[in-house]
């Protein structure tokens, strides 16, 4: 009788610490997509952030991530079929004329810096830096001076995912903030409904 409650003590010890690492790790919903076949989104947010869906629909969303800390920076993250990739798996596949298509997308006046990096599972994200007019982003900011960005853009799924980080403080765009990005585009999951 000792052996089976031990056991069983132990089973509820295990299945408890099992739930606490589910609740610390749980993903935020956005919402699905359905291009090419539905997908729930789910992200996991970097730590003291929250989220705010400005605009959804199933061709993709549009939302803004801030830090409850107003010296950081804000994240804005937009998902949006394109049908120019609409076979496109991953921005892996996509050949050096179409990232180029796609750097060409940025204005012509910010003097821009492409790099590429991968996510943790070796998907390819272009990170572009650059300044940028605040003209372009008014809907997200009221200053008038130029504003450093980095913008991570990929491709997964036919569909255009761009984070853009703008530093409005002028303090400048950390190492450790791009990390997060990179970060959160690992973690960004893409799940089929119907599995």
């Amino acid at each position: 009788m000792k052996k089976i409650t031990a056991l069983l003590l132990a089973l509820a010890l295990i299945l408890g610490c099992c739930d606490a690492l589910a609740e610390e790790n749980a993903k935020t919903v956005l919402g699905t997509v359905d291009m090419t076949g539905a997908f729930k989104l789910q992200c996991s947010l970097p730590e003291g952030y929250k989220i705010n869906i400005e605009q959804k629909h199933n061709e993709g969303l549009t939302a803004k991530i801030s830090s409850e800390d107003p010296q950081k920076p804000t994240l804005l993250l937009v998902i949006e079929f394109d049908e120019m990739y609409y076979d496109v798996k991953r921005m892996n596949d996509l050949t050096d004329e179409q990232l180029e298509q796609i750097v060409d997308t940025f204005p012509e006046d910010d003097q821009l810096d492409v790099n590429y990096t991968e996510t943790a599972y070796g998907t390819k994200v272009m990170i572009v830096k650059g300044s940028a007019n605040p003209e372009d982003y008014t809907d997200y900011m009221e200053g008038t001076a130029p504003v450093d960005y980095v913008a991570f853009l990929s491709v997964y799924e036919g569909y255009m995912i761009e984070i853009d980080i703008l530093d409005e403080s002028g303090t400048g765009l950390s190492d450790e903030l791009i990390k997060t990005c990179i970060d959160f585009m690992s973690d960004l999951d893409f799940i089929p409904e119907n599995d």
